[in-house]
């Protein structure tokens, strides 16, 4: 675990080279989990992919620019806006300092650590709109950053995709195979496919009650009070004003009663 959010920090060690998966919350981490990695598997690290922007998953990436880094193609502008800026801030930083990937991806890319094939792919958006998950085909695991958690609760903020959530954990649940391989979560020890399954519901579940209160008039500053959460809903209401936000560009409005006027029938 890297502090000081408690990340789970992976190392994926082919016969010929290293890949680290989360690379820390600083540089400066980001370099001793680089040296940690080298020193466990006696291989030189390749390079580093973050699985989202936030701070204790993307930061260290500016360790490994020496290498290949990867990550979706929306880091480098998630990177550069103002809560990374004052995230960079509140941990001693420079945001000059933090570094987007150098090798960006859309859909998927690929890495050959050889023996091993790892696979980056983003399967949607959800806690963020630019989660990548980590397939680790012949060890039955995918890493899914934190589309899941397992320390806790899993958290909404202005950068998540409320409404497309569920469907990009259909995609994660897809890979687990039934349970035959493993979800390891960007916090806590791995998930059953039981548990990430019934995760899935409730996030599908936060989905459909921000869409509700939107649909019934309820205003946005009082949605996350009046809303009915699976979760503590301190975990949640940083997402509903952009949940309400996104729905509206699709076109969900507040429904409105139409007013009913009697027909009077000509005598």
């Amino acid at each position: 675990m890297a502090e000081p959010d408690s990340v789970t920090v992976a190392v994926v060690a082919g016969e010929e080279a290293a890949l680290v998966v989360d690379p820390g919350s600083t540089p400066e981490q980001g370099r001793a989990l680089r040296a940690e990695a080298e020193e466990l598997t006696g291989l030189p690290v390749r390079g580093a992919v973050a699985t989202h922007a936030h701070s204790d998953h993307a930061f260290g990436l500016a360790a490994f620019d020496d290498l290949t880094t990867w990550g979706h193609e929306g880091l480098a502008e998630a990177l550069r806006a103002e809560p990374a800026r004052t995230a960079a801030r509140r941990l001693g930083l420079d945001p000059a300092a933090l570094a987007a990937p150098n090798r960006p991806f859309a859909l998927a890319a690929g890495v050959d650590l050889g023996g091993r094939w790892v696979e980056l792919a983003h399967l949607g958006e959800g806690h963020t709109t630019s989660d990548v998950v980590v397939v680790v085909a012949d060890a039955g695991v995918v890493l899914v950053g934190d589309l899941l958690e397992s320390a806790g609760p899993p958290w909404w903020g202005e950068d998540s995709a409320p409404d497309a959530w569920p469907a990009t954990l259909d995609a994660v649940l897809g890979l687990l195979a039934g349970g035959r391989v493993r979800a390891l979560p960007g916090h806590g020890p791995a998930l059953s496919f039981s548990d990430a399954l019934l995760q899935r519901g409730q996030v599908a579940a936060v989905a459909g009650e921000i869409e509700r209160l939107l649909v019934a008039g309820t205003p946005v500053e009082q949605a996350a009070a009046q809303g009915s959460w699976p979760f503590p809903v301190e975990h949640v209401a940083a997402g509903v004003p952009t949940g309400y936000r996104r729905l509206t560009e699709r076109g969900v409005r507040p429904s409105r009663d139409l007013p009913i006027t009697p027909v009077r029938r000509p005598d």
